[in-house]
């Protein structure tokens, strides 16, 4: 028989209920698709420009920086195609039932946060291959030494300044992501939906 009198359950007999806003939930989830598509689009066209400009420019480049940039191009048509990959379960799905949405949902942060440790991880491969780019440019006597010791000094003047501003954003969202993903967790843990 249970206790009508014990103040635990009166005290939670009487705490309202939010009823879930559907629409708000329909607006957020087609703003992180937008968002995902942009994102796919920008990471496409961040490879497909280096190519275009490579192939435009490919008389005048040495040996060294064609095969260095090609390869890291390549390599980052791989990295592209797994972030797209990783975005996948933000594409479609608007008429999904709500256990299937918060699946998804729950996929898309823990995607979202694996591209934010892989953007983490640029930063230093980022400043490891300007590091072979000059040292070969140098290495291989690409420019005269006062020509690529200039260019070295902008190059990493703005890989000083761009790179740490990376780096935090990535940090930033690995970081809210994280929190969201074990809200929405703890959310699913206190009342199965």
């Amino acid at each position: 028989m249970p206790d009508n009198h014990d103040p635990l359950s009166q005290l939670w007999q009487q705490q309202k209920v939010v009823p879930t806003d559907l629409l708000k939930v329909s607006k957020k989830w087609r703003k992180i698709k937008l968002k995902q598509r942009c994102y796919v689009v920008l990471d496409i066209l961040s490879v497909a420009a280096p190519f275009a400009l490579i192939w435009h420019r490919s008389e005048k480049l040495d040996n060294f920086t064609m095969t260095l940039m090609l390869g890291v191009l390549s390599l980052s048509v791989f990295v592209v195609a797994y972030i797209t990959w990783l975005r996948r379960f933000s594409f479609g799905w608007s008429n999904a039932s709500t256990d299937q949405y918060i699946k998804q949902l729950q996929k898309q942060i823990e995607s979202n946060i694996k591209i934010a440790n892989l953007s983490l991880h640029s930063v230093w491969f980022t400043a490891l291959i300007m590091l072979v780019l000059h040292g070969g440019l140098y290495y291989f006597e690409v420019f005269p030494t006062d020509k690529l010791i200039h260019k070295a000094i902008i190059t990493f003047a703005i890989i000083a300044v761009m790179l740490p501003c990376i780096w935090v954003w990535a940090f930033k969202r690995k970081k809210r992501f994280s929190r969201e993903l074990l809200e929405l967790n703890d959310l699913l843990e206190g009342g199965k939906v």
